[in-house]
Protein backbone atom coordinates (compact mmCIF):
# COMPACT_ATOMS: atom_id res chain seq x y z
CA UNK A 1 0.00 0.00 0.00
CA UNK A 2 1.34 3.37 -0.75
CA UNK A 3 1.04 6.40 0.87
CA UNK A 4 0.93 9.99 -0.59
CA UNK A 5 2.34 13.12 1.88
CA UNK A 6 1.89 16.26 0.97
CA UNK A 7 4.13 19.06 1.87
CA UNK A 8 2.92 22.20 3.72
CA UNK A 9 2.33 24.53 0.66
CA UNK A 10 -0.22 21.94 -0.59
CA UNK A 11 -2.10 21.03 2.58
CA UNK A 12 -2.12 24.76 3.02
CA UNK A 13 -3.76 25.31 -0.60
CA UNK A 14 -6.47 22.85 -0.21
CA UNK A 15 -7.40 24.10 3.45
CA UNK A 16 -7.66 27.19 1.73
CA UNK A 17 -9.74 25.96 -0.97
CA UNK A 18 -11.73 23.85 1.03
CA UNK A 19 -12.88 26.83 3.88
CA UNK A 20 -13.79 29.29 0.68
CA UNK A 21 -17.44 27.65 -0.02
CA UNK A 22 -17.74 27.51 3.84
CA UNK A 23 -17.07 31.81 4.25
CA UNK A 24 -19.13 32.24 1.24
CA UNK A 25 -21.91 30.16 2.81
CA UNK A 26 -21.63 31.57 6.42
CA UNK A 27 -21.61 35.03 4.58
CA UNK A 28 -24.33 34.19 2.78
CA UNK A 29 -26.41 32.87 5.60
CA UNK A 30 -25.65 36.18 7.78
CA UNK A 31 -26.94 38.44 4.60
CA UNK A 32 -30.10 35.75 4.27
CA UNK A 33 -31.16 35.58 8.00
CA UNK A 34 -30.55 39.96 8.27
CA UNK A 35 -33.00 40.13 5.26
CA UNK A 36 -35.55 37.99 7.28
CA UNK A 37 -35.07 39.59 10.30
CA UNK A 38 -35.91 42.95 8.37
CA UNK A 39 -38.69 41.94 6.52
CA UNK A 40 -39.84 40.56 9.73
CA UNK A 41 -39.41 43.79 11.53
CA UNK A 42 -41.18 45.51 8.69
CA UNK A 43 -44.37 43.18 8.93
CA UNK A 44 -44.48 43.19 12.40
CA UNK A 45 -44.42 47.50 12.88
CA UNK A 46 -45.96 47.73 9.33
CA UNK A 47 -48.26 50.52 10.33
CA UNK A 48 -45.01 52.62 11.29
CA UNK A 49 -42.89 51.66 7.77
CA UNK A 50 -43.45 55.10 5.04
CA UNK A 51 -43.50 54.33 1.49
CA UNK A 52 -40.48 56.13 1.61
CA UNK A 53 -38.74 53.87 3.34
CA UNK A 54 -39.60 51.09 1.65
CA UNK A 55 -38.69 53.00 -1.77
CA UNK A 56 -35.28 53.32 -0.23
CA UNK A 57 -34.85 49.98 1.22
CA UNK A 58 -35.94 48.59 -1.93
CA UNK A 59 -33.37 50.80 -4.02
CA UNK A 60 -30.43 49.73 -1.67
CA UNK A 61 -31.39 46.05 -2.15
CA UNK A 62 -30.72 46.81 -5.73
CA UNK A 63 -28.03 48.49 -5.65
CA UNK A 64 -25.81 46.36 -3.81
CA UNK A 65 -27.49 43.27 -5.56
CA UNK A 66 -26.10 44.67 -8.56
CA UNK A 67 -22.74 45.14 -6.81
CA UNK A 68 -22.24 41.21 -5.75
CA UNK A 69 -23.17 40.24 -9.81
CA UNK A 70 -20.55 42.85 -11.14
CA UNK A 71 -17.82 41.65 -8.24
CA UNK A 72 -18.63 38.10 -9.01
CA UNK A 73 -19.01 38.22 -12.52
CA UNK A 74 -15.40 40.32 -13.12
CA UNK A 75 -12.54 37.88 -12.43
CA UNK A 76 -9.23 39.99 -12.37
CA UNK A 77 -11.05 43.29 -13.24
CA UNK A 78 -13.05 43.41 -9.90
CA UNK A 79 -11.97 46.83 -9.04
CA UNK A 80 -12.28 48.35 -12.66
CA UNK A 81 -16.08 46.95 -13.56
CA UNK A 82 -16.64 48.19 -9.46
CA UNK A 83 -16.41 51.62 -9.86
CA UNK A 84 -18.17 51.39 -13.36
CA UNK A 85 -21.03 50.33 -11.83
CA UNK A 86 -21.06 52.94 -8.48
CA UNK A 87 -20.57 55.28 -12.15
CA UNK A 88 -23.69 53.96 -13.18
CA UNK A 89 -25.81 54.20 -10.36
CA UNK A 90 -24.40 57.51 -9.71
CA UNK A 91 -25.04 59.32 -12.93
CA UNK A 92 -29.02 57.31 -13.10
CA UNK A 93 -29.64 58.39 -9.92
CA UNK A 94 -31.40 61.31 -10.37
CA UNK A 95 -34.20 58.58 -12.25
CA UNK A 96 -34.93 56.82 -9.56
CA UNK A 97 -36.89 58.67 -7.59
CA UNK A 98 -39.04 61.47 -8.71
CA UNK A 99 -39.54 64.91 -7.33
CA UNK A 100 -39.03 68.32 -7.49
CA UNK A 101 -38.83 70.83 -4.60
CA UNK A 102 -41.04 73.76 -4.72
CA UNK A 103 -40.15 75.61 -1.72
CA UNK A 104 -36.49 75.59 -1.46
CA UNK A 105 -35.92 79.39 -0.10
CA UNK A 106 -38.41 78.49 2.58
CA UNK A 107 -36.27 75.25 3.62
CA UNK A 108 -39.10 73.24 2.33
CA UNK A 109 -37.07 70.25 0.77
CA UNK A 110 -39.33 67.73 -0.42
CA UNK A 111 -38.52 63.99 0.53
CA UNK A 112 -37.93 62.85 -2.71
CA UNK A 113 -34.69 64.53 -2.29
CA UNK A 114 -33.94 62.85 1.04
CA UNK A 115 -34.36 59.49 -0.89
CA UNK A 116 -31.92 60.40 -3.72
CA UNK A 117 -29.41 61.43 -1.07
CA UNK A 118 -29.42 58.54 0.40
CA UNK A 119 -28.82 56.84 -2.82
CA UNK A 120 -25.25 58.79 -2.50
CA UNK A 121 -24.57 57.55 0.90
CA UNK A 122 -24.87 53.57 -0.63
CA UNK A 123 -22.29 54.84 -3.20
CA UNK A 124 -20.33 56.40 -0.78
CA UNK A 125 -20.13 53.33 1.87
CA UNK A 126 -19.32 51.14 -1.34
CA UNK A 127 -16.60 53.84 -2.94
CA UNK A 128 -14.91 54.07 0.67
CA UNK A 129 -14.37 50.48 0.99
CA UNK A 130 -12.68 50.30 -2.50
CA UNK A 131 -10.46 53.50 -1.51
CA UNK A 132 -9.31 51.50 1.22
CA UNK A 133 -7.72 48.97 -0.79
CA UNK A 134 -7.07 51.49 -3.87
CA UNK A 135 -6.45 54.94 -2.88
CA UNK A 136 -3.59 55.26 -5.70
CA UNK A 137 -6.60 57.55 -7.97
CA UNK A 138 -5.93 59.87 -5.04
CA UNK A 139 -2.57 61.05 -6.49
CA UNK A 140 -3.73 61.14 -9.90
CA UNK A 141 -6.50 63.65 -8.98
CA UNK A 142 -4.81 67.22 -9.71
CA UNK A 143 -3.12 65.46 -12.70
CA UNK A 144 -3.19 66.27 -16.51
CA UNK A 145 -6.28 67.68 -18.05
CA UNK A 146 -8.26 66.17 -15.46
CA UNK A 147 -7.08 68.77 -12.62
CA UNK A 148 -9.16 71.43 -13.81
CA UNK A 149 -12.43 69.32 -12.69
CA UNK A 150 -10.97 68.54 -9.49
CA UNK A 151 -9.98 72.63 -8.89
CA UNK A 152 -14.27 73.54 -10.14
CA UNK A 153 -15.01 70.72 -6.75
CA UNK A 154 -12.61 73.17 -4.48
CA UNK A 155 -13.88 76.13 -5.23
CA UNK A 156 -17.45 74.94 -5.16
CA UNK A 157 -16.75 73.56 -1.70
CA UNK A 158 -15.20 76.50 -0.36
CA UNK A 159 -17.91 79.18 -2.01
CA UNK A 160 -20.55 77.15 0.03
CA UNK A 161 -19.62 78.93 3.08
CA UNK A 162 -20.88 81.94 1.08
CA UNK A 163 -23.70 80.57 -0.68
CA UNK A 164 -27.59 82.02 -0.76
CA UNK A 165 -28.82 78.61 1.46
CA UNK A 166 -25.69 76.72 2.77
CA UNK A 167 -27.20 73.55 3.29
CA UNK A 168 -29.03 73.43 -0.08
CA UNK A 169 -25.26 74.06 -1.28
CA UNK A 170 -23.72 71.24 1.25
CA UNK A 171 -26.27 68.71 -0.30
CA UNK A 172 -25.12 69.27 -3.81
CA UNK A 173 -21.73 69.20 -3.12
CA UNK A 174 -21.86 65.55 -1.81
CA UNK A 175 -23.06 64.30 -5.13
CA UNK A 176 -20.81 66.89 -7.15
CA UNK A 177 -17.37 65.78 -5.14
CA UNK A 178 -18.54 62.15 -5.15
CA UNK A 179 -18.64 62.32 -8.98
CA UNK A 180 -15.13 63.97 -9.16
CA UNK A 181 -13.33 61.41 -7.05
CA UNK A 182 -15.37 58.34 -8.66
CA UNK A 183 -14.51 59.61 -12.21
CA UNK A 184 -10.68 60.21 -11.23
CA UNK A 185 -10.94 56.47 -9.73
CA UNK A 186 -12.77 55.30 -13.28
CA UNK A 187 -9.53 57.04 -14.96
CA UNK A 188 -7.19 55.37 -12.98
CA UNK A 189 -8.56 51.68 -13.75
CA UNK A 190 -9.15 52.46 -17.54
CA UNK A 191 -5.54 50.94 -18.97
CA UNK A 192 -6.82 50.72 -22.53
CA UNK A 193 -8.68 51.52 -25.36
CA UNK A 194 -10.90 49.01 -24.18
CA UNK A 195 -11.47 49.79 -20.79
CA UNK A 196 -12.43 53.13 -22.48
CA UNK A 197 -15.22 51.74 -24.40
CA UNK A 198 -16.72 49.25 -21.60
CA UNK A 199 -16.71 53.36 -19.57
CA UNK A 200 -18.71 54.62 -22.52
CA UNK A 201 -21.04 51.72 -22.65
CA UNK A 202 -21.46 51.67 -19.19
CA UNK A 203 -22.17 55.68 -19.85
CA UNK A 204 -24.51 54.74 -22.76
CA UNK A 205 -26.81 52.23 -20.42
CA UNK A 206 -27.01 54.64 -18.00
CA UNK A 207 -28.24 57.31 -19.99
CA UNK A 208 -31.01 55.22 -21.77
CA UNK A 209 -31.84 54.52 -17.79
CA UNK A 210 -32.53 58.07 -17.49
CA UNK A 211 -34.92 58.18 -20.42
CA UNK A 212 -36.72 54.73 -19.85
CA UNK A 213 -38.11 56.16 -16.42
CA UNK A 214 -40.42 58.97 -17.92
CA UNK A 215 -41.65 56.31 -20.46
CA UNK A 216 -42.46 53.54 -17.14
CA UNK A 217 -43.91 56.71 -15.59
CA UNK A 218 -46.34 57.73 -18.95
CA UNK A 219 -47.38 54.37 -18.94
CA UNK A 220 -48.56 54.09 -15.75
CA UNK A 221 -49.88 58.00 -16.23
CA UNK A 222 -50.91 59.01 -19.56
CA UNK A 223 -51.46 62.32 -17.89
CA UNK A 224 -47.73 62.72 -18.60
CA UNK A 225 -48.24 64.06 -22.17
CA UNK A 226 -51.23 66.06 -21.43
CA UNK A 227 -49.15 68.75 -22.42
CA UNK A 228 -48.19 67.38 -25.35
CA UNK A 229 -44.57 66.68 -24.54
CA UNK A 230 -43.01 64.17 -22.14
CA UNK A 231 -41.28 65.13 -19.14
CA UNK A 232 -40.81 63.54 -15.56
CA UNK A 233 -41.70 65.77 -12.54
CA UNK A 234 -38.15 66.40 -11.46
CA UNK A 235 -36.72 66.59 -14.96
CA UNK A 236 -37.76 69.23 -17.85
CA UNK A 237 -38.22 68.28 -21.26
CA UNK A 238 -35.14 70.16 -22.33
CA UNK A 239 -33.28 68.15 -20.11
CA UNK A 240 -34.69 65.24 -21.35
CA UNK A 241 -34.27 65.99 -25.09
CA UNK A 242 -30.53 66.84 -24.13
CA UNK A 243 -30.07 63.47 -22.22
CA UNK A 244 -31.64 61.74 -25.23
CA UNK A 245 -29.33 63.49 -27.84
CA UNK A 246 -26.45 62.13 -25.71
CA UNK A 247 -27.56 58.79 -26.06
CA UNK A 248 -27.99 59.17 -29.72
CA UNK A 249 -24.50 59.90 -30.29
CA UNK A 250 -22.79 58.02 -27.44
CA UNK A 251 -24.48 54.98 -29.65
CA UNK A 252 -22.75 56.40 -33.00
CA UNK A 253 -19.41 56.54 -31.21
CA UNK A 254 -19.61 53.07 -30.09
CA UNK A 255 -20.51 51.95 -33.41
CA UNK A 256 -18.35 49.19 -34.49
CA UNK A 257 -18.42 47.32 -37.96
CA UNK A 258 -20.50 44.11 -37.51
CA UNK A 259 -21.73 45.08 -34.33
CA UNK A 260 -24.32 47.47 -34.60
CA UNK A 261 -27.56 46.25 -33.37
CA UNK A 262 -27.38 47.41 -30.04
CA UNK A 263 -26.14 51.14 -30.56
CA UNK A 264 -28.86 51.11 -33.71
CA UNK A 265 -31.14 49.95 -30.96
CA UNK A 266 -30.27 52.83 -28.81
CA UNK A 267 -29.75 55.42 -30.95
CA UNK A 268 -33.69 54.95 -32.27
CA UNK A 269 -34.72 54.96 -28.45
CA UNK A 270 -32.93 58.31 -27.74
CA UNK A 271 -34.62 59.94 -31.07
CA UNK A 272 -38.49 59.17 -29.91
CA UNK A 273 -37.50 60.34 -26.18
CA UNK A 274 -36.17 63.61 -27.68
CA UNK A 275 -38.77 64.40 -30.26
CA UNK A 276 -41.57 63.10 -27.24
CA UNK A 277 -40.11 65.38 -25.33
CA UNK A 278 -40.12 68.32 -27.58
CA UNK A 279 -36.55 70.25 -26.32
CA UNK A 280 -36.04 72.49 -29.57
CA UNK A 281 -32.06 73.35 -28.61
CA UNK A 282 -31.66 69.28 -27.40
CA UNK A 283 -33.42 68.56 -30.91
CA UNK A 284 -31.09 70.87 -32.88
CA UNK A 285 -27.95 70.28 -31.02
CA UNK A 286 -28.53 66.63 -31.52
CA UNK A 287 -28.84 67.53 -35.04
CA UNK A 288 -25.83 69.60 -35.55
CA UNK A 289 -23.18 66.83 -33.69
CA UNK A 290 -24.75 64.19 -35.25
CA UNK A 291 -23.67 65.72 -38.70
CA UNK A 292 -20.38 66.84 -37.25
CA UNK A 293 -19.81 63.14 -36.32
CA UNK A 294 -20.43 61.94 -39.88
CA UNK A 295 -19.16 64.97 -42.39
CA UNK A 296 -16.30 64.94 -40.12
CA UNK A 297 -15.07 61.32 -41.59
CA UNK A 298 -16.30 61.72 -44.75
CA UNK A 299 -19.72 59.77 -44.73
CA UNK A 300 -22.07 62.07 -46.34
CA UNK A 301 -24.15 59.33 -47.56
CA UNK A 302 -24.24 58.04 -44.17
CA UNK A 303 -25.26 61.99 -42.62
CA UNK A 304 -28.39 61.33 -44.93
CA UNK A 305 -29.60 58.57 -43.37
CA UNK A 306 -29.27 60.53 -40.01
CA UNK A 307 -31.21 63.07 -41.29
CA UNK A 308 -33.94 60.64 -42.58
CA UNK A 309 -34.11 59.01 -39.82
CA UNK A 310 -34.83 61.96 -37.75
CA UNK A 311 -37.25 62.97 -39.87
CA UNK A 312 -39.16 59.79 -40.13
CA UNK A 313 -39.32 59.40 -36.60
CA UNK A 314 -40.49 62.62 -35.82
CA UNK A 315 -43.17 62.26 -38.39
CA UNK A 316 -44.37 59.03 -36.91
CA UNK A 317 -45.01 60.40 -33.58
CA UNK A 318 -46.76 63.73 -34.60
CA UNK A 319 -49.28 60.92 -36.09
CA UNK A 320 -49.63 59.61 -32.88
CA UNK A 321 -49.44 61.86 -30.55
CA UNK A 322 -51.68 64.66 -31.72
CA UNK A 323 -50.87 66.31 -28.38
CA UNK A 324 -47.02 66.56 -29.37
CA UNK A 325 -48.02 68.04 -32.72
CA UNK A 326 -50.56 70.85 -31.32
CA UNK A 327 -47.92 71.92 -29.01
CA UNK A 328 -45.29 72.67 -31.79
CA UNK A 329 -47.88 74.41 -33.99
CA UNK A 330 -49.04 76.28 -30.98
CA UNK A 331 -45.50 77.29 -30.22
CA UNK A 332 -44.93 78.42 -33.46
CA UNK A 333 -47.84 80.64 -33.29
CA UNK A 334 -46.02 82.56 -30.82
CA UNK A 335 -43.65 84.98 -30.41
CA UNK A 336 -41.49 82.91 -27.69
CA UNK A 337 -39.36 81.82 -30.53
CA UNK A 338 -37.37 85.27 -30.31
CA UNK A 339 -37.02 85.24 -26.72
CA UNK A 340 -35.70 81.60 -26.90
CA UNK A 341 -38.65 81.14 -24.86
CA UNK A 342 -38.32 84.06 -22.68
CA UNK A 343 -34.92 83.37 -21.19
CA UNK A 344 -33.21 86.59 -22.83
CA UNK A 345 -35.30 88.76 -20.14
CA UNK A 346 -34.01 85.94 -17.20
CA UNK A 347 -29.89 86.64 -18.84
CA UNK A 348 -30.58 89.94 -18.70
CA UNK A 349 -31.91 90.30 -15.31
CA UNK A 350 -29.17 87.83 -14.08
CA UNK A 351 -26.24 89.60 -15.43
CA UNK A 352 -27.39 92.39 -12.99
CA UNK A 353 -27.05 90.84 -10.03
CA UNK A 354 -23.65 89.29 -11.89
CA UNK A 355 -21.97 92.54 -11.54
CA UNK A 356 -22.64 93.00 -7.91
CA UNK A 357 -20.38 90.08 -7.11
CA UNK A 358 -18.32 89.66 -10.24
CA UNK A 359 -15.60 87.65 -8.75
CA UNK A 360 -16.20 85.35 -6.48
CA UNK A 361 -20.12 84.95 -6.93
CA UNK A 362 -23.02 84.38 -4.82
CA UNK A 363 -22.12 80.49 -3.72
CA UNK A 364 -23.00 77.07 -5.12
CA UNK A 365 -25.95 76.77 -5.97
CA UNK A 366 -26.97 80.00 -5.28
CA UNK A 367 -29.30 80.39 -8.75
CA UNK A 368 -31.89 77.86 -7.59
CA UNK A 369 -33.58 80.51 -5.88
CA UNK A 370 -33.01 83.27 -8.39
CA UNK A 371 -36.56 83.56 -9.50
CA UNK A 372 -37.03 85.20 -5.82
CA UNK A 373 -34.67 88.30 -6.90
CA UNK A 374 -36.06 89.10 -10.52
CA UNK A 375 -39.14 90.06 -12.11
CA UNK A 376 -39.87 88.17 -15.11
CA UNK A 377 -42.97 86.40 -16.35
CA UNK A 378 -41.96 83.32 -14.95
CA UNK A 379 -40.58 81.34 -12.36
CA UNK A 380 -36.74 80.25 -13.81
CA UNK A 381 -34.97 77.79 -11.79
CA UNK A 382 -31.47 78.74 -12.75
CA UNK A 383 -30.34 81.43 -15.56
CA UNK A 384 -30.51 79.08 -18.53
CA UNK A 385 -26.82 79.51 -19.60
CA UNK A 386 -24.13 77.69 -18.56
CA UNK A 387 -21.56 80.38 -18.61
CA UNK A 388 -24.01 82.77 -17.14
CA UNK A 389 -25.08 80.17 -14.18
CA UNK A 390 -21.17 79.95 -13.54
CA UNK A 391 -20.29 82.99 -13.24
CA UNK A 392 -23.23 83.82 -11.23
CA UNK A 393 -22.31 80.98 -8.49
CA UNK A 394 -18.80 81.14 -8.54
CA UNK A 395 -17.66 84.77 -10.49
CA UNK A 396 -14.58 84.82 -12.25
CA UNK A 397 -12.57 82.25 -10.50
CA UNK A 398 -15.40 79.43 -11.22
CA UNK A 399 -15.78 80.54 -14.78
CA UNK A 400 -12.36 80.23 -16.08
CA UNK A 401 -11.89 77.24 -14.51
CA UNK A 402 -15.33 75.93 -16.60
CA UNK A 403 -13.82 77.60 -19.87
CA UNK A 404 -10.68 75.83 -19.23
CA UNK A 405 -12.85 72.48 -19.06
CA UNK A 406 -14.25 73.15 -22.29
CA UNK A 407 -10.30 73.96 -23.93
CA UNK A 408 -8.95 70.78 -22.98
CA UNK A 409 -11.51 68.80 -24.70
CA UNK A 410 -11.71 70.73 -27.60
CA UNK A 411 -8.18 70.68 -27.87
CA UNK A 412 -7.25 66.78 -27.30
CA UNK A 413 -10.17 65.90 -29.75
CA UNK A 414 -9.67 68.16 -32.50
CA UNK A 415 -5.49 66.70 -31.65
CA UNK A 416 -6.83 62.96 -31.78
CA UNK A 417 -9.04 63.59 -35.16
CA UNK A 418 -6.68 65.72 -37.08
CA UNK A 419 -4.02 62.71 -36.83
CA UNK A 420 -6.26 59.60 -37.48
CA UNK A 421 -9.90 58.84 -38.55
CA UNK A 422 -11.27 57.46 -34.65
CA UNK A 423 -15.39 57.23 -34.45
CA UNK A 424 -15.17 57.08 -30.85
CA UNK A 425 -13.17 60.20 -31.14
CA UNK A 426 -15.56 61.99 -33.02
CA UNK A 427 -18.46 60.59 -31.54
CA UNK A 428 -17.36 62.09 -28.05
CA UNK A 429 -16.98 65.35 -30.20
CA UNK A 430 -20.27 65.27 -30.88
CA UNK A 431 -21.09 64.06 -26.97
CA UNK A 432 -19.19 67.48 -26.31
CA UNK A 433 -21.07 69.90 -28.97
CA UNK A 434 -24.31 68.23 -27.79
CA UNK A 435 -24.02 69.95 -24.15
CA UNK A 436 -22.20 72.88 -25.22
CA UNK A 437 -25.53 73.83 -27.59
CA UNK A 438 -27.81 72.62 -24.72
CA UNK A 439 -25.94 74.79 -21.70
CA UNK A 440 -26.23 77.81 -24.28
CA UNK A 441 -30.27 77.72 -23.40
CA UNK A 442 -30.34 75.21 -19.75
CA UNK A 443 -28.32 74.25 -16.86
CA UNK A 444 -26.51 71.20 -18.88
CA UNK A 445 -23.32 72.12 -17.20
CA UNK A 446 -22.44 74.79 -14.67
CA UNK A 447 -24.26 74.44 -11.26
CA UNK A 448 -26.49 71.35 -10.29
CA UNK A 449 -24.22 67.78 -11.24
CA UNK A 450 -26.46 65.66 -13.06
CA UNK A 451 -26.12 63.70 -15.76
CA UNK A 452 -25.00 66.15 -18.59
CA UNK A 453 -22.92 68.50 -16.65
CA UNK A 454 -20.87 64.89 -15.13
CA UNK A 455 -20.67 63.60 -18.76
CA UNK A 456 -18.79 67.04 -19.34
CA UNK A 457 -16.15 65.53 -16.21
CA UNK A 458 -15.87 62.83 -18.14
CA UNK A 459 -15.00 64.00 -21.37
CA UNK A 460 -11.80 65.78 -19.83
CA UNK A 461 -10.05 62.64 -18.78
CA UNK A 462 -11.88 60.82 -21.97
CA UNK A 463 -10.18 63.46 -24.62
CA UNK A 464 -7.17 63.34 -22.90
CA UNK A 465 -7.24 59.23 -22.78
CA UNK A 466 -7.56 59.01 -26.49
CA UNK A 467 -5.17 61.77 -27.20
CA UNK A 468 -2.81 59.71 -25.44
CA UNK A 469 -3.26 56.21 -27.09
CA UNK A 470 -3.02 58.30 -30.29
CA UNK A 471 0.47 59.65 -29.64
CA UNK A 472 1.71 56.20 -28.19
CA UNK A 473 0.82 54.75 -31.28
CA UNK A 474 2.80 57.26 -33.42
CA UNK A 475 5.81 56.72 -31.30
CA UNK A 476 6.11 53.17 -31.31
CA UNK A 477 9.17 52.22 -33.72
CA UNK A 478 8.28 50.26 -37.08
CA UNK A 479 9.60 46.67 -36.84
CA UNK A 480 12.61 45.30 -38.53
CA UNK A 481 10.71 43.47 -41.36
CA UNK A 482 8.81 46.70 -42.27
CA UNK A 483 12.47 48.36 -42.98
CA UNK A 484 13.44 45.78 -45.46
CA UNK A 485 12.99 46.95 -49.16
CA UNK A 486 10.05 45.28 -51.06
CA UNK A 487 12.82 44.11 -53.91
CA UNK A 488 14.93 42.51 -51.97
CA UNK A 489 15.48 38.72 -52.73
CA UNK A 490 16.30 36.10 -50.06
Amino acid sequence: MSVTLLNPVQQSTRSSAESKPNTRLRSGLWIGALCAVTAGAMALFYELVSDQAIEIMVAGVCIFALLWIVMALSGTSRSRNLVFALWWVLLSSEAFFSYMTEDAEGGQVTTGAYSEVMIWVFILFAFFLYSMRNPQYLKEIFKGSYKWVALFGVVCFVSCAYAEQPFFSLGWIIKLLLAIALLAACNHEIKNSGDLRAFLMVSQWAFAFLLFMPLLRLISDPAVLATGRLFDVGTAPTMLAADAGILVLLSLALSQPGRRVWPLLFATFGMLVMILAAGKAGFVACVFSGLIFFVWQGKFKSAMWFLLGLVAAGAVLMVLSPGLASYITSYLGTDQAGTVTGRTDVWSAGWQLIKERLFLGRGFMSSRFLAYKISVSWQPGHLHNGFLEVWYNNGLVGLFIVVMMHAVIIRNLILVMRKVSLPMAAGCFAVYLNILINGMVSRAFGSRPDATFTMLFALVFVSERLLQEVSQTEEKPAPGWSMVPASAEY
